[in-house]
């Protein structure tokens, strides 16, 4: 495992738009139509990793081989999309979202809604290949994560959909609410993890 390069690109894409194909509620409520949604959502994925992720230092892969099998993307500590790198960015990030540029707003909103107060990661993806998943990929990219975290006193936030919720509690996380994607758009699941200190969980 180690931090991203924009080399790696490609091999992000490839894994995160394997790992997201079906069953996520995020990339159908910003892509309803199934067709628009494998054909935008990959090129949203790359805008997104170069724009956003890579310069603010929020990727890691995990590597067999050379090959990128593993992903996590998340926005560091005091980080918020938007600003003047997304303003240079704008001719890529629309050309990829094409009509869906007011969900993908919503959802950036309401991970803005289920951001604690509290010094914190917002953890976005965690994926990885479909050839090795169930091998312990994510859960080693997830505990290098988490390690950063502790490190810097920081909470790690997300949102999941329901059948991810017993897997980020075994990583350490716990429910703390929900939020909704636009007005009627899916509730998705708030998850915190607090981080520890000597192995404890500082009290809230």
């Amino acid at each position: 495992m180690r931090t991203a390069t924009r080399a790696d690109i490609a091999g992000m894409v490839d894994v995160l738009a394997g790992a997201f194909a079906y069953d996520d509620p995020i990339d159908e409520y910003i892509f309803p139509d199934e067709a628009v949604r494998r054909r935008r959502a990959p090129r949203m994925l790359r805008a997104m990793i170069t724009h956003r992720f890579l310069p603010a230092g929020g990727a890691e892969v995990a590597l067999l081989e050379d090959r990128v099998v593993g992903a996590l993307l998340w926005y560091p500590q005091g980080y918020r999309p938007g600003g003047l790198r997304e303003m240079i960015a704008g001719p890529q990030l629309l050309a990829a979202m094409g009509g869906a540029v007011r969900r993908g707003i919503e959802v950036d909103a309401a991970m803005e809604r289920a951001a604690p107060a509290e010094p914190h990661f917002f953890h976005v993806y965690l994926g990885a290949d479909p050839t090795v998943q169930r091998s312990g990929v994510g859960r080693a990219l997830y505990a290098s994560f988490t390690e950063r975290a502790d490190r810097e006193g920081a909470a790690i936030c997300g949102i999941c959909k329901d059948a991810n919720v017993d897997y980020y509690q075994v990583l350490g996380n716990e429910r703390v609410g929900a939020v909704r994607l636009g007005e009627a758009g899916p509730e998705l699941n708030i998850m915190v993890r607090r981080p520890r200190q000597n192995g404890r969980t500082p009290h809230a």
